[in-house]
């Protein structure tokens, strides 16, 4: 397998990756301006890991399967903030996650979501989707060895 086609994938496969990676945050948005934000986080995260896993089951690229990942990490980090500041709200459901126990006003908790985000995205994109990618790919080729010896 070449770096190209394992980064970039098959083209019919990728573009469902990318079509499932883009809807996850769409909805898990309906979701979080509904109220329905109970379990949101944990479950947007657990969705986005199985779209890696496809990922690499289908071959459609790390980069869509890392990508669906980074998505759901940055949404978590910007989208609440981002609606806390439009409703100037000083609920703990806007803020982003964080080790500490300190709260911002509403700009600042965008400010500080749109400056952590990416980068707690491009790190859990990078371990949590690439090992789910990786998983995917070797489930793959395990199913088709096994396969071949029936």
């Amino acid at each position: 397998m070449h770096v190209r086609t394992a980064l970039a994938g098959d083209q019919r496969f990728r573009t469902h990756v990318v079509a499932l990676g883009v809807s996850i945050p769409v909805l898990a948005s309906v979701a979080f301006l509904f109220e329905y934000d109970a379990v949101l986080t944990p479950s947007l995260l657990y969705v986005s890991l199985l779209v890696a896993l496809y990922a690499g089951w289908t071959r459609a690229g790390l980069l869509a399967g890392t990508g669906a990942v980074f998505l759901a990490i940055l949404w978590r980090f910007v989208f609440p903030p981002l609606v806390g500041y439009l409703r100037w709200s000083w609920e703990t459901r806007y803020t982003p996650p964080r080790a500490l126990g300190y709260k911002l006003d509403p700009p600042g908790e965008l400010y500080e979501g749109i400056t952590h985000g990416p980068l707690y995205a491009l790190g859990g994109a990078t371990v949590l989707g690439g090992s789910a990618y990786l998983l995917g790919a070797l489930a793959r080729r395990l199913e088709t060895r096994y396969a071949a010896d029936n």
